[in-house]
């Protein structure tokens, strides 16, 4: 196999990306990796991180590739979850305190012992897998900001009339957000409808 045909295999395996330690794992050289630059074959998206060049950026994705602990929050998990009926303005990350993340996005920042809190993994848009907070984390931050009523109402509406609600779940999260009674009180008015 030659070279080229190594690195198109990498980049279909890793859905258009790759890292220079993925390039470098497949015994090629940094020259190597420069002359595909200049010849098109790739293309440098960030420090460290390259993408097959008929392919559009995905921008969470780079930011998930370089910050493995960024998760995706707020407007762009309820956009993946199909909850948005607007494009989100920002992207929107929430990282464990402590943590820098140097990318064009909106940063959350939450203790330790919150960040894991709701974590699960879906598939945007662009076809990658993206590591997001599921919906009841996503309610529990949305009435925590007290931002965009509108949203919120809309959100909670879809979520009361899903039948994958988890009510169960989303208390236990209301509780350690110290959002309990808010919670408690918009699902009971909302489990009459």
């Amino acid at each position: 196999m030659s070279n080229k045909e190594k690195v198109i295999k990498l980049l279909n395996k890793n859905n258009g990306y790759f890292t220079t330690s993925d390039f470098l794992n497949l015994g090629l050289s940094k020259t190597t990796l420069k002359n595909y630059l200049n010849e098109g074959i790739v293309e440098k998206v960030c420090n460290g991180i390259y993408i097959d060049p008929k392919l559009l950026e995905d921008e969470l994705y780079v930011i998930q590739l370089k910050y493995p602990f960024a998760v995706a929050s707020y407007e762009s998990a309820l956009d993946i979850l199909g909850l948005l009926n607007n494009i989100p303005s920002n992207i929107n990350i929430t990282i464990p305190r402590g943590k820098t993340v140097r990318a064009n996005c909106e940063v959350h920042y939450v203790s330790e012992n919150k960040y894991n809190v709701g974590i699960t993994y879906a598939v945007n848009n662009f076809g990658n897998k993206i590591k997001i907070y599921n919906v009841e984390r996503c309610i529990c931050d949305m009435l925590r900001q007290d931002n965009d009523l509108e949203q919120q109402n809309r959100t909670l509406n879809y979520y009361f009339s899903s039948e994958s609600k988890n009510i169960e779940r989303l208390l236990e999260y209301a509780k350690i957000f110290n959002i309990y009674e808010k919670v408690n009180t918009i699902v009971e008015v909302m489990m009459k409808w």
